[in-house]
């Protein structure tokens, strides 16, 4: 199977690494940035030119790995530009976790099977993010045609796909922005209060790295309500009254998030069944007071 890869980015990048190493064939490779493309044919040892048509005309299947508000123009250009005769029945998946497959619907029209095509993970690292693409899950929405192409791809990387409805599409991203994205705007506030509390800049990094890997070992191995642990699932008031009482004065910024997040801790831990209704009570009404 050939695959076209439309964008030479973080994400373009470690699915055109990640296949090429699967025993795909990389049909061609298109970047507005002809450096990018370049140096990633240079990774891969193959020689393409960097045309949007070329990627298209050599495979098979083409990921459009560019950012979301760009994949309807992309899909409106090449519909535009190359023959219906070399659109129909050729597969085109976007991979963006909030855009659904009706962005690719100039394409469908002339008879492409399309979809989306969303790897749960985050792409941090241009040279070794294809090695998490293996065992990873996929979110999939698309037509049946789209789907038996992303399958393959899936089963090739060891893989699991998660099937979204396009209705629900929009919830399903917000999920993936507040675990990958705002664990980092977490741990930024975590950094800034402990360089409050006179640490040092590179311990405020390194020392709570430790804590926030075990927590996530811990929801691994005992799921998330059973990996609850701390002041809330324990009842203890005197200490959360602390915490509220130091953010007010200190940094007053962070007091609101601090009582948001622990009153839906609370709720967490009285399914965790490790609160009685009083310490229940009570932390409710200092998490709640002064609330926004």
């Amino acid at each position: 199977m050939k695959v076209g890869i439309i964008g030479a980015g973080r994400l373009g990048s470690a699915f055109a690494i990640a296949l090429d190493k699967s025993g795909f064939c990389i049909g061609g490779i298109y970047s507005k940035s002809g450096e990018s493309s370049r140096a990633l044919c240079k990774k891969l040892g193959i020689e393409t030119n960097n045309s949007i048509e070329e990627a298209v005309l050599k495979s098979d299947i083409v990921l459009l790995a560019v950012p979301d508000n760009l994949i309807g123009g992309i899909a409106s250009e090449i519909a535009s530009s190359i023959k219906g005769e070399h659109i129909e029945k050729k597969v085109f998946l976007h991979l963006s976790g909030a855009m659904t497959s009706d962005v690719l619907q100039p394409l469908a029209i002339l008879g492409a099977f399309t979809g989306s095509f969303h790897p749960i993970q985050t792409f941090a690292d241009r040279d070794s993010g294809w090695q998490k693409l293996y065992n990873c899950f996929f979110g999939f929405e698309g037509c049946s045609e789209a789907l038996k192409y992303a399958e393959t791809i899936v089963d090739k990387l060891g893989g699991k796909l998660v099937f979204i409805k396009k209705e629900q599409k929009n919830l399903y991203h917000a999920a993936a922005c507040i675990i990958s994205n705002y664990t980092v705007t977490l741990f930024h506030i975590v950094y800034k209060l402990l360089l409050k509390a006179g640490i040092d800049d590179k311990l405020a990094t390194d020392a709570f790295l430790p804590l926030l890997k075990n927590t996530v070992d811990n929801i691994e191995k005992l799921g998330h309500i059973n990996a609850l642990t701390g002041p809330i699932s324990r009842g203890d008031h005197k200490v959360v009254s602390k915490h509220i009482d130091s953010l007010s004065k200190e940094v007053p910024e962070y007091e609101d998030i601090y009582k948001m997040l622990g009153r839906l801790t609370v709720d967490i831990a009285m399914q965790r069944g490790s609160l009685s209704a009083e310490e229940e009570k009570r932390l409710i009404e200092l998490l709640e007071k002064g609330c926004f």
